[in-house]
C-alpha cells in the first residue's frame, strides 16, 4: 500500500466508522521500509492536514511515541528533579543501569495510561468529531526501550471510539522485523495496511 492508497482508504467513509473492521481491537499497521522513515514522517503530518476539515467531521491526532515518552518522564518526579533529568545526569556513569530503567517506565502502565489521558483529553477539545484517528510513529526512535508489539498489547484496553493506525518501519512476513532485520516478539493483533 503506497502513502496515497492509505490516505484513500483513511478518507474512505466505511472505513473511517470506528465500528467496521475489526471491532475487538480497532488498530492497524501501516508498514513501510526504514529508508523512507523521513518521506513517511512527512506524509503523516500531510495526511493529517487533508483529512482534518470541519466538513468532514473528522479529528487525527498525530503521537511521536518517542517525544511522548521523553515528556512522559518530564512530568515524573524523583526528588526535586525529574526522571528525564535523572536519567541524563546518570547516563555517562550508570549507562546499563538507566537502560534497564527506560526499559522498565516505557512499558509500564503508568506511560500507558498518560497517553490514554493525553488522547482523551485532545479529543475533548476537539470538540464533536464523527470520526477520530490516532497516527502513533516513533516506533524507530524509540527502540530499544519499547517494541511495536509491547506498545499493542499493553495498551490494547484503551484503545476505544477512535481507530489507531502505528507506523512501523520494517518488514512484515509471519512476524514483524524493525529496520527489517530485528525480528519482533509476536504477532500483533492490529490489521495489516502494508506497503510493499
Amino acid at each position: 500500500m503506497t502513502i496515497t492508497e492509505l490516505y484513500n482508504q483513511l478518507a474512505d467513509k466505511d472505513f473511517q466508522d470506528h465500528l467496521t473492521g475489526n471491532l475487538f481491537f480497532p488498530a492497524y499497521m501501516y508498514v513501510y521500509g526504514p529508508e523512507q522513515e523521513y518521506e513517511v514522517d512527512q506524509e503523516v503530518m500531510n495526511i493529517k492536514d487533508r483529512l482534518h476539515r470541519p466538513t468532514n467531521y473528522l479529528e487525527v491526532m498525530v503521537m511521536d511515541i518517542f517525544q511522548e515518552f521523553l515528556a512522559f518522564l518530564k512530568t515524573q518526579k524523583f526528588g526535586k528533579a525529574s526522571k528525564y533529568e535523572l536519567f541524563l545526569e546518570q547516563e555517562a556513569q550508570k549507562p546499563d543501569r538507566v537502560e534497564r530503567s527506560l526499559k522498565q517506565m516505557a512499558n509500564d502502565d503508568r506511560f500507558f495510561s498518560w497517553l490514554h489521558e493525553k488522547i482523551k483529553e485532545h479529543f475533548t477539545q476537539a470538540g464533536e468529531a464523527e470520526v477520530a484517528y490516532v497516527f502513533v510513529k516513533g516506533f524507530g526512535a524509540i527502540y530499544p526501550y519499547l517494541r511495536a508489539s509491547k506498545f499493542m498489547n499493553n495498551f490494547e484496553k484503551y484503545i476505544s471510539g477512535y481507530k489507531l493506525i502505528l507506523f512501523y518501519p520494517g518488514k512484515a512476513t509471519d512476524y514483524y522485523h524493525l529496520f527489517g532485520l530485528l525480528d519482533d516478539e509476536n504477532l500483533y493483533r492490529a490489521i495489516k495496511l502494508i506497503n510493499q
